[in-house]
C-alpha cells in the first residue's frame, strides 16, 4: 500500500531571498562576533598581565626594602582600586605557609581558598603565570607568582572590568548592528523582489492569458526590467509566443488546405469509380472509361505529391535527410524540369524562358533533391504570376560556383514578410488565394543548405520575385543534412 504526503507548501521568491540573505548574514555576523570577542578577551587579559607585572615589581621592591611587610600592607591599604576590579595579594613563606594576604572584595572566593596553604610544605610556587576562572563573577583572574631572594613567594592576582565591559559593548553594538542590517537586508529583499518579480509576474500573467484563451494571440506587453537577463528572457518569451502564434495559424491554414486538397481528388476518384461501376449497363465507350481511369491516376498522383511533401517536411523536422550525391549535368536537369512546367505556363499564357550555358554544367549533388528545388521554384513562379506574365530561368557557372536564378513578374512578397518566407507552413498574405501547404520554400532552403549552398531572394509587391540559388560545383561534406533555419 502506497501513500502520498501532502504537497509541499511553496513560498514566495521574496521569502526565500530574504531568508537566505538573513541566514548568510547571521552566520557571518556570528563568526565576526566570536572573532572580535576573542580579540577583546586576549587584549584585556594582556593588559591585566602588564598591570600585574608592574605591581609585582613594585611590591617586590617594597619587600626587599622592608622584609617585615609593613610597608607593603600600607601600600595595599591605600591602593585606590575601582570597585569593579578583582584584586588579591599574598606572601608565602619558604615552607609554603601564608604569611600575608589581602583581597578586594574581602570575601573574594578563589579555588582552594586564598588564605590556605596552596601547595605542599617545602614546595613553594616558582615564577609563573596562572589564569583562574571565577564562576561567581564570570571573570578570568590573572595571577603571577614571583620568587623573592629570601625564599618567599609574592603572588599578585588581578582582573579589571575591562574585558567584561568591552564584551558588553561588543554584544550590544553587534546586536544593534545586526538588527539594523536585518532591516537593511529585508529592505534589499523587497527592492530585489520589486525589480525581479515584476517582470516574472508579467510573464506569468501573459502565460495565464494564453492558457485561459487557448490561443497565443494575447496582447503581450514588452517586459521592462533593470536586469538585462530578465529583459532578454522577456524578449525571448514574447518572440516565442508570437512565433508559436504564427505557426499555429499557419498550421490551421495548412490543415484547411490539406483537407481541401485531399477532399477534391478523393471526391473525384470516388465519383469516377462510381461512374465506372454504373457504366456497365449500357456499356460505356472504351475511350470514356480510359479517360476516367486517367483522371483517377492523376488525382492519386496529386494526393501522393501532397503526402510526399508532408513526409519530406517530417523527415526534415527529425533533422536527418540523406543525399544521394553523384556527378550530373545540372543544365540537363533544369531543361527537363522547365519542359515539364511549360504546359502549365502555356495554360496561363505565361512566357516561360530559359537561358542556359552552351556547355554542360557538371555538379556534385543529389539530382532528385535538386530537381525538387527547381520544380518548387518554378511551380511558385508560375502559380503566383498572373496571366500574360513571364518567368525567366537562368543558369550560370564559374569560379567553382553554380548560380540558378528564377525570376517572375508575379504578385511579389511584402517586405514585412521577408523574415517569415522560410518558415514551415507559412504562406504569404498575397498567396493564400492559391492552393498550397506552405512547405515548398522551407524544403528548398533545407535542400540547398544540405548541398553547402545558399538561397536568397528579392521581391516587390506586384512587380515580381527573383530567387537566386548558389551551389558549389564540387561536393565537400554532403551526406545527411539538417534543415537550415
Amino acid at each position: 500500500m502506497s501513500s502520498t504526503g501532502a504537497p509541499k507548501k511553496a513560498h514566495s521568491f521574496f521569502v526565500h531571498l530574504s531568508l537566505s540573505y538573513l541566514a548568510v548574514y547571521a552566520v557571518c555576523a556570528l563568526l565576526l562576533y566570536l572573532v572580535n570577542s576573542r580579540v577583546i578577551s586576549e587584549s584585556a587579559r594582556a593588559f591585566d598581565r602588564d598591570d600585574i607585572r608592574s605591581d609585582s615589581l613594585e611590591y617586590a621592591q617594597i619587600l626587599r626594602n622592608n622584609a617585615a611587610g609593613n610597608w607593603l600592607a600600607e601600600e595595599v591599604a591605600i591602593e585606590n582600586l575601582p570597585a569593579s576590579t578583582l584584586f588579591a595579594i599574598r606572601i608565602l613563606g619558604p615552607d609554603g605557609q601564608v604569611i600575608y594576604s589581602a583581597s578586594q572584595p574581602k570575601d573574594l572566593a578563589l579555588p582552594g581558598g586564598w588564605e590556605e596553604r596552596p601547595v605542599p610544605t617545602g614546595h613553594p610556587p616558582k615564577n609563573s603565570w596562572r589564569e583562574i576562572y571565577l564562576p561567581d563573577y564570570n571573570r578570568h583572574l590573572q595571577m603571577e607568582s614571583t620568587n623573592l631572594p629570601d625564599g618567599r613567594v609574592l603572588q599578585v592576582a588581578k582582573s579589571t572590568a575591562r574585558e567584561h565591559v568591552q564584551e558588553g559593548i561588543l554584544f550590544h553594538t553587534s546586536l544593534a548592528f545586526f538588527l539594523l542590517a536585518s532591516i537593511f537586508t529585508l529592505g534589499n529583499g523587497v527592492w530585489m523582489m520589486a525589480i525581479t518579480m515584476r517582470p516574472i509576474r508579467q510573464v506569468s500573467a501573459d502565460m495565464a492569458k494564453i492558457i485561459e484563451n487557448g490561443t497565443c494571440d494575447a496582447d503581450l506587453s514588452p517586459v521592462s526590467s533593470s536586469i538585462s537577463e530578465l529583459n532578454t528572457l522577456g524578449s525571448f518569451f514574447n518572440r516565442m509566443v508570437r512565433k508559436n502564434d504564427t505557426l499555429i495559424k499557419a498550421m490551421k491554414d495548412t490543415l484547411d488546405n490539406v483537407a481541401h486538397d485531399f477532399r477534391t481528388p478523393l471526391t473525384r476518384i470516388r465519383s469516377a469509380a462510381e461512374f465506372a461501376l454504373t457504366a456497365r449497363e449500357p456499356p460505356a465507350p472504351r475511350e470514356e472509361l480510359l479517360k476516367i481511369f486517367a483522371d483517377i491516376i492523376e488525382d492519386c498522383d496529386t494526393a501522393r505529391i501532397q503526402l510526399q511533401n508532408l513526409l519530406d517536411i517530417r523527415a526534415m523536422e527529425s533533422g536527418f535527410v540523406k543525399l544521394d550525391v553523384q556527378r550530373f549535368d545540372l543544365k540537363k536537369t533544369v531543361s527537363e524540369v522547365a519542359d515539364l512546367y511549360s504546359v502549365m505556363a502555356e495554360d496561363k499564357r505565361i512566357d516561360l524562358r530559359t537561358e542556359l550555358p552552351e556547355s554542360d554544367v557538371p555538379l556534385d549533388g543529389d539530382p532528385a533533391q535538386l530537381s525538387q528545388v527547381i520544380a518548387n521554384l518554378l511551380d511558385n513562379a508560375i502559380k503566383y504570376t498572373p496571366c500574360d506574365g513571364h518567368v525567366l530561368v537562368t543558369l550560370e557557372n564559374g569560379q567553382g560556383l553554380v548560380r540558378l536564378t528564377v525570376a517572375d513578374s508575379g504578385i511579389g512578397i511584402p517586405a514585412s514578410e521577408y523574415a517569415l518566407v522560410w518558415q514551415r507552413l507559412y504562406r504569404s498574405s498575397n498567396a493564400r488565394a492559391e492552393k498550397g501547404l506552405g512547405l515548398g520554400l522551407s524544403i528548398v532552403k533545407a535542400i540547398v543548405g544540405g548541398h553547402g549552398g545558399k538561397i536568397t531572394f528579392t521581391s516587390s509587391p506586384n512587380q515580381g520575385t527573383t530567387f537566386v540559388v548558389t551551389l558549389p560545383d564540387r561536393a565537400t561534406a554532403l551526406s545527411p543534412f539538417r534543415e537550415v533555419s
